[in-house]
């Protein structure tokens, strides 16, 4: 019973996602793609009641018809005066987003399954404090932050990184508070911002022979017999490795072109010992990364695509954006129910 019940949430609250995604898609129709960045004007800020200000709505109702049939008239001038605050809350809220220009800031890229940081930049341009301003993104929420009059801010958020690809920035939602707690502002925004999430590396030694970790500790010997023979070192092709050796001594040995050298390393698609994209993918992840910590140059070789051998940052991202970018075409970044609040 409680299985059905909870499948039966599920799918209501899957529903009313949908409806709730259509809603917005309705009232935000008319807002074009903002880019990089965007100034608040009054046609996007929306403004509505919190519960605390329903709850001081339906107060201020009962405090009326008091008044009214006891012709009491301390009660009228105390309701009246708090209907006065709750105006002017209205426009103090209101005008804590009015004006604000907010831009994308670049995103870091991660590895699959780590956790990313989406930032905007929130700067004021008409000399005045804004207060307790909140990023969301579907149920993740930051912590507020205010900005000073003519100067800016920066407001990061948290979010799980799915599996490796190349993301767009979902929708954003940019809302306040202030000062009162019973109205609540927001914007919708739409600013765009690459996410590149690169490949978990996966040993292919590991995973292959069950050895990769024994040969750690063998990489100090750098000695090579008069056949270049040399122990296997993590980012070294399969395709070097001495698989008779391996029969006869259980251990991983290289054969390398060069006596004690360090020749152009090609980390090759084909090389991989695996058959599905996303293992060979994590695999040659790790291979790069193993050729830039040992500081050796390197080429890339997927089906489509032929990396130049180099070395360095920038090779290094070259590649890692190669991998990511394989075969993908870019789509929304996907966020998940669970909601997580993060601080700064």
């Amino acid at each position: 019973m409680r299985a059905g019940s909870l499948a039966l949430h599920k799918r209501f609250r899957s529903q009313g996602q949908r409806l709730r995604e259509g809603v917005i898609r309705w009232i935000t129709r008319r807002h074009r793609d903002d880019g990089s960045e965007a100034t608040l004007g009054r046609d996007r800020i929306y403004i509505l009641p919190t519960r605390a200000g329903y709850t001081l709505l339906a107060i201020l109702g009962v405090m009326l018809l008091g008044a009214i049939n006891y012709s009491n008239n301390m009660a009228f001038l105390l309701t009246f005066l708090l209907v006065g605050i709750g105006h002017n809350a209205i426009w103090y809220t209101h005008r804590n987003l009015l004006g604000l220009k907010v831009s994308a800031l670049p995103t870091t890229p991660v590895f699959a399954n780590q956790i990313l940081s989406v930032s905007l930049r929130l700067e004021d341009t008409r000399g005045r404090d804004r207060e307790a301003l909140h990023l969301s993104i579907g149920e993740y929420t930051s912590e507020p932050v205010a900005v000073p009059g003519r100067g800016q801010q920066v407001t990061s958020l948290s979010l799980p990184a799915p599996g490796r690809g190349v993301y767009r920035l979902p929708r954003q939602h940019l809302g306040t508070q202030y000062p009162l707690g019973i109205l609540n502002a927001w914007s919708w925004l739409g600013l765009t911002s690459e996410i590149l999430v690169y490949p978990q590396p996966v040993d292919p030694g590991a995973a292959h022979t069950g050895l990769g970790d024994e040969a750690g500790p063998q990489r100090r010997q750098e000695a090579s017999t008069p056949d270049h023979i040399r122990p296997y070192r993590p980012g070294d092709p399969p395709g070097r490795i001495l698989w008779k050796a391996l029969a006869r001594t259980g251990k991983l040995h290289i054969r390398e072109t060069v006596a004690g050298g360090r020749d152009t390393l090609w980390i090759d698609w084909s090389s991989m010992p695996a058959s599905d994209t996303e293992t060979r993918l994590s695999m040659l992840c790790h291979q790069i990364l193993a050729a830039e910590a040992e500081g050796r140059a390197w080429g890339l070789r997927l089906p489509d695509q032929i990396l130049p051998p180099g070395q360095g940052p920038a090779q290094r991202e070259r590649g890692l954006r190669a991998l990511a970018e394989f075969r993908f075409e870019p789509i929304p970044l996907p966020i998940p129910e669970t909601p997580r609040r993060t601080k700064e």
